[in-house]
């Protein structure tokens, strides 16, 4: 075995102990009364499938900003392709050793069907990925920066969370600005790659001069996170009487979604649950009774039958294009 193929075999192992040690950990720290509530306890279905409906919103948002980005690279591509791609990367997402899997899916896909726009696709992605955690950061900034609750580890996600937040609103509004003026064709210089270099950082500057492109992939990461978030809350009025407030879902869940786009569980499983878990507790004062935990897991559950839902579309073959897309570029 060479030593790349061998690195990522490690790299592989790595994850899965990570991810079996999250579970365990999970699984210790169950409160043993509220397996009750998790099996037995009568819910309330009508804010589940509300909540299932609005996970399902918030996911067709984001194939939509990913949609935007792409066509304006120059792609051609229909919403119900890009909705399509989108389902299957979700899929993907929740089966492969961390949250990558699925963007490498799309971008591979999207790139196969658009002949002479590869670098440009494979851009789009991450830049839809790196807008959907500054949708992130700025409703975590935003809610924490206006809140009396305080912690060390709140204080450290409040001044985190609005930093970063700051850097990449400023990023983008340089790029928007001054972006054609930045030196890209100092990167042909690099030996081998430095045309392709140039053309994906330059796919990277999308938002040049496009400031309406920069307002709406914004705005729509925004939404996106925040109606995850209300999910949580109709989660949580499905499984219990008294829950936390609606600011104390805002405190914990997006910060919490932030964690599980590290790469390194399949989906973030393990990881949201437990930071939902930690932050809920980090805020106190929960009513007496509710597992945030329990809720996290039965979010998790919305989210799988979504891309349940997605799967199930993706082979119906709607939106798919059996031609590339643009095959005179």
């Amino acid at each position: 075995m060479n030593v790349p193929g061998r690195f990522k075999y490690i790299l592989l192992v790595f994850k899965l102990l990570v991810l079996a040690a999250i579970i365990y950990w999970l699984w210790r720290n169950f409160p043993e009364e509220h397996w009750l509530v998790l099996t037995n306890q009568k819910k309330d279905w009508v804010f589940l499938v509300q909540g299932l409906v609005v996970t399902l919103t918030a996911v067709l948002v984001s194939f939509w900003r990913w949609m935007l980005l792409v066509r304006a690279l120059g792609v051609p591509m229909t919403i119900a392709e890009a909705v399509r791609l989108g389902f299957m990367g979700n899929l993907l997402n929740q089966v492969s050793v961390g949250s990558v899997g699925g963007d490498l899916f799309k971008a591979i896909e999207a790139a196969r069907r658009s002949q002479g726009k590869r670098t440009e696709v494979v851009a789009s992605v991450l830049v839809d990925r790196a807008v959907g955690l500054l949708g992130l950061l700025l409703i975590t900034a935003t809610v924490l920066q206006t809140s009396s609750l305080r912690s060390g580890v709140l204080d450290a996600i409040r001044w985190g969370s609005t930093v970063l937040a700051a850097i990449g609103l400023v990023g983008l509004l340089v790029i928007a600005t001054l972006g054609r003026k930045l030196p890209t064709k100092q990167l042909l210089r690099l030996p081998g790659i430095g045309h392709q270099a140039r053309r994906f950082v330059d796919a990277c500057m999308v938002f040049q001069g496009r400031y309406r492109l920069l307002i709406e992939v914004v705005l729509s990461s925004v939404v996106v996170h925040t109606l995850l978030t209300l999910s949580c809350v109709m989660v949580s009025h499905a499984l219990y009487s008294e829950t936390p407030t609606l600011r104390d879902h805002f405190t914990a869940i997006p910060p919490a979604i932030a964690a599980a786009t590290l790469p390194i569980t399949p989906g973030g499983l393990g990881l949201q649950e437990a930071a939902i878990d930690g932050l809920f507790k980090q805020i106190g004062n929960l009513p007496e009774g509710y597992s945030p935990l329990v809720m996290a897991i039965f979010f998790r559950g919305l989210l799988l039958a979504t891309t349940l839902v997605g799967t199930l579309y993706y082979l119906t073959g709607i939106g798919s294009q059996r031609k590339p897309t643009d095959p005179t570029v």
